[in-house]
């Protein structure tokens, strides 16, 4: 019994020495020194408000197309026929050249049927016209001698009396002219030539088939007159300004070529709240510009006095940004002048006031900070 005591007795002894060289060894241990950077203000970027001109450029994007695009449409029915200029997309062509041709053989042989129908009438009218309007025979027979049945008809000579129109009327000479010369008109729509230079945007149709009368054929576009068109927003259209010199850029930030302002809309995208300007380039010889291409416009926009640019990301809610007074941060409401991709352009604070450029995260009203 007395060695289960003394057993007891030792563990408790060795449990308390143990306790009292930990609590010891504790007290030796120095304190970690206290981490000074939880108690560090934030910093942040000032800059001293100072008015001065400034002239703001507005860089937009916008898409390349031709001033003039045509639709290229039949006005007679008929078999395509091959033309010279191959009908396929991308195609290009100079002007006057036969774009389309329409099979035409059997129009030509009905036209100078009729032509060798109405020679015939005046050949059996010419002696009447001798006799009854000598005074104007040697027109009428100038005029059948210069009927060829391979070219148009020359001009009717003009009647000069009221019986000569009524006798040429009454033999229909009148009708059969007219109608030879619609022939002609219809025949020579078998053929459409290039208006322009240019080169095809659309084929509907190729050779061999038939064209269908008022069916659309193809598209065209004159490529020398290219004009880019670019939304602007419509609280920067009041900047820009008709004729006004335009810098055109390619994707790299580098000079194209010069363009001109020459129309802006009149009405605001219902999408996109824009308004499309349309700008005329200068297209340089060394430079290739295709219809659809994307382009960068960069327009000078105007001189705005006692202003003063700042990064869009100093401000909130639109119209506020922090100034400092005393290293503490107050909220202070400016008038936005111009507002670009990355920047701002405003007035309404005091000139010499203090305004935070770069703000701390999550940046709140009488916030203490200190300067970068």
């Amino acid at each position: 019994m007395n060695r289960k005591i003394i057993i007891v007795i030792l563990i408790l002894a060795t449990l308390g020495i143990a306790m009292f060289l930990t609590m010891f060894l504790k007290g030796m241990k120095e304190d970690p020194a206290k981490n000074l950077d939880n108690n560090k203000l934030p910093t942040v970027k000032i800059q001293k408000v100072e008015y001065s001109y400034i002239e703001s450029p507005i860089v937009e994007k916008g898409r390349l197309a031709s001033n003039l695009e045509v639709n290229l449409s039949s006005e007679v029915a008929g078999r395509i026929v091959e033309s010279g200029v191959p009908l396929k997309v991308g195609q290009k062509f100079n002007k006057g050249d036969l774009l389309i041709k329409i099979y035409d053989k059997d129009a030509k042989m009905d036209l100078r049927a009729q032509k060798s129908r109405f020679l015939n009438k005046l050949a059996e009218n010419l002696p009447d016209i001798k006799v009854d309007y000598a005074d104007n025979f040697e027109n009428w027979m100038s005029f059948f001698n210069s009927i060829h049945l391979d070219e148009n008809v020359p001009e009717l000579p003009r009647v000069k009396t009221t019986q000569e129109k009524v006798f040429m009327a009454s033999r229909n000479i009148l009708g059969d002219y007219y109608a030879i010369k619609s022939a002609e008109v219809k025949l020579e729509k078998r053929n459409i030539y290039a208006p322009f230079n240019g080169s095809f945007i659309e084929v509907n149709t190729q050779v061999g088939s038939v064209a269908g009368m008022g069916s659309k054929l193809a598209g065209i576009i004159e490529s020398n007159k290219l004009e880019l068109q670019v939304p602007i927003e419509s609280e920067d259209i009041k900047w820009l300004q008709l004729n006004d010199e335009v810098e055109i850029l390619d994707s790299n930030g580098e000079l194209l070529c010069m363009g001109k302002l020459v129309r802006k809309s009149e009405f605001v995208d219902q999408g996109t709240q824009s308004v499309s300007v349309f700008v005329k380039l200068y297209k340089n010889s060394e430079v290739e510009l295709y219809q659809g291409q994307f382009l960068t416009a960069r327009f000078n926009g105007k001189k705005i006095a006692q202003a003063m640019e700042i990064p869009r990301t100093a401000v909130f809610s639109s119209n506020k940004v922090y100034v400092l007074e005393n290293e503490v941060m107050k909220s202070r409401r400016i008038n936005v002048l111009k507002r670009n991709e990355n920047s701002l352009i405003f007035n309404g604070l005091k000139e010499g006031e203090l305004l935070v450029v770069e703000p701390p995260v999550k940046a709140t009203e009488n916030m203490k900070v200190q300067v970068h």
